[in-house]
């Protein structure tokens, strides 16, 4: 799955046209806002990976994943990435839609993080003194 695949997805949720030009303002800002939503959910990508036993995820930059790039995280999350997307692009012009996708967006990242398992670890015992 590509970026480019989510950003269509996003475009749909949104009824914006997916044909190339049509949205020159969305297309410029979607690789920058794809590398936040991935950069947030980057650990959660990594714990999952983990108790899924995948292979670690390769390094992408933090600030702008091209469209044309292999979407970087576990397929499980696109459909987060573009709710995140979709609730970013319009932010300003539609405040009470964006909000309305984030909270989409928020459940389905509780319902990927649901799907981690527990961990258990020795808890260290620290003693701070003033």
């Amino acid at each position: 799955m590509t970026n480019r695949d989510i950003y269509i997805s996003a475009l749909a949720m949104l009824a914006e046209s997916s044909v190339d030009g049509d949205n020159e303002d969305y297309e410029e800002r979607a690789p920058y806002l794809l590398a936040a939503f991935c950069t947030e959910a980057r650990d959660t990508d990594a714990s999952l990976r983990i108790a899924l036993d995948e292979r670690e995820s390769d390094d992408f930059n933090a600030v702008f994943i091209p469209l044309e790039n292999d979407f970087p995280l576990l397929d499980r999350f696109s459909s987060a990435a573009s709710l995140y997307l979709a609730a970013m692009l319009i932010i300003d012009d539609f405040p009470e839609m964006s909000d309305r996708l984030y909270d989409r967006y928020c459940d389905a990242m509780s319902s990927i993080g649901r799907c981690v398992p527990a961990v258990c670890e020795s808890i260290q015992d620290r003693y701070f003194y003033d």
